[in-house]
C-alpha cells in the first residue's frame, strides 16, 4: 500500500505570520510553490495558498503590501501522519475540500502533500506545493 511519505514534498517552506502577503507572494514565486506554512514563534499556525490570496485578498480588494499573512491564511492546519495510505489521504483531502495537506512524523511537520503530488507518483524534493 502506498504511504503518503512517498508522495509528499519536502522540505517544508514557511513564512512568519506577521509578514505581508506581498512578501509571501514574492517568496512563493522565488521558490516556485503555491503554498507556504505560516509560523508564529516556533509553531505552525496555518497555511497560505495562492487560493487564499485570490479569494481572501484580491477578491476583497485588500492591499498585499499592508495585509498580514496571518489575516488571510487558512487555519487550522489539517494534518495526517506520514504512514497513512495515499487513498486515505485522498479521501481526507476530498472530504475537507483541501488541496494541501500537512504531513507529520512523530507529531512534527515533515512535508506537504498536494493533489499534484498524489498523481505524480513519487517523492518530490522542492516540488510545487
Amino acid at each position: 500500500m502506498d504511504k503518503i511519505f512517498d508522495f509528499m514534498s519536502s522540505p517544508v517552506l514557511s513564512i512568519d505570520a506577521q509578514s505581508t502577503v506581498e512578501q509571501g507572494a514574492k517568496y512563493m514565486g522565488e521558490k516556485n510553490v503555491d503554498s507556504l506554512l505560516v509560523k508564529e514563534n516556533d509553531d505552525y499556525v496555518g497555511i497560505l495558498t495562492t487560493s487564499d490570496m485570490v479569494t481572501k485578498l484580491v477578491a476583497k480588494g485588500l492591499d498585499p503590501k499592508s495585509t498580514k499573512v496571518l489575516s488571510i491564511m487558512s487555519k487550522p492546519l489539517l494534518t495526517l501522519d506520514h504512514y497513512i495510505s495515499r487513498s486515505e489521504a485522498n479521501e481526507f483531502m476530498l472530504k475537507n475540500k483541501i488541496k494541501h495537506l500537512v504531513v507529520t512524523k512523530h507529531g512534527k511537520v515533515s512535508g506537504i502533500l498536494t493533489m499534484r503530488d498524489m498523481v505524480s507518483g513519487g517523492t518530490q524534493q522542492d516540488a510545487l506545493y
